[in-house]
């Protein structure tokens, strides 16, 4: 029998499919700019994050492009192109939420278990970034960083987590957004909240390292969705 796989989308995707949609009907001509991402949020029913999830989609398909300082704008040939399915990956904003769940937790239980020998590898992980020389080589050792904060919970399902994190962090759309919006500028808030995690693990303060870690995160949710618009105008991964 027939049977098609039932297509699930995430909502950044249903956003990027609708506006090329109407980019490929001509409702919206070629060259034209798109409505301010607080604009179109509020047309469209969704968050801002989702927005701009949809808008990173839309330029990595070529259907849009990004004029830093001017807004986002319908590229010249798009209409004529074959429709796209817009999976970039996981949504930037839904891991982060979804790390701010878990890593938190993850730090919080390392502050109980973590061996001397466990605190001397996290603190060597934050030393190869004081070292790095290079986005690529910053990105690793973040990555190795917070493996090795789970890898001192004992627990190698929570390593596994991480992880899998860090392979979605890898995904074209997380990637597109860490640099339109300088994630990859900030290894200087990295160091100083990574130190500030190890402290609290190494003093086996769980509910202060847990706060370390979470406001950690917080800062690159910050980034991501900061509100100077460089996605959309105005009208170190970590």
């Amino acid at each position: 029998m027939p049977f098609q796989a039932v297509a699930t989308q995430r909502l950044y995707q249903q956003v990027a499919q609708q506006i090329s949609d109407l980019i490929r009907s001509g409702q919206l001509p070629n060259g034209e700019r798109l409505p301010a991402e607080r604009d179109l949020a509020k047309r469209l029913g969704v968050s801002r994050p989702t927005v701009r999830e949809a808008m990173v989609a839309l330029e990595i398909a070529g259907f849009v492009e990004v004029r830093t300082g001017s807004g986002v704008y319908v590229r010249a040939a798009a209409a004529s192109e074959p429709p796209a399915r817009f999976d970039s990956g996981p949504g930037p904003f839904d891991l982060l939420a979804a790390r701010l769940i878990i890593e938190p937790e993850i730090a919080a239980v390392a502050a109980r278990k973590a061996s001397q020998k466990d605190l001397e590898a996290i603190e060597g992980g934050i030393q190869a970034l004081e070292m790095a020389t290079d986005y690529q080589s910053s990105i690793e050792v973040d990555r190795q960083f917070h493996s090795l904060v789970a890898q001192a919970t004992g627990n190698s399902i929570l390593v596994g987590i991480v992880q899998d994190f860090w392979a979605d962090m890898s995904s074209p759309i997380f990637q597109a957004l860490s640099s339109q919006t300088g994630l990859p500028e900030t290894d200087s808030m990295t160091l100083t909240d990574h130190r500030e995690i190890l402290r609290q693990i190494a003093a086996r303060q769980p509910d202060l390292a847990r706060d370390a870690m979470r406001a950690h995160l917080e800062h690159v949710e910050a980034i991501l969705a900061s509100p100077d618009e460089p996605i959309a105008g105005n009208g170190t991964a970590s």
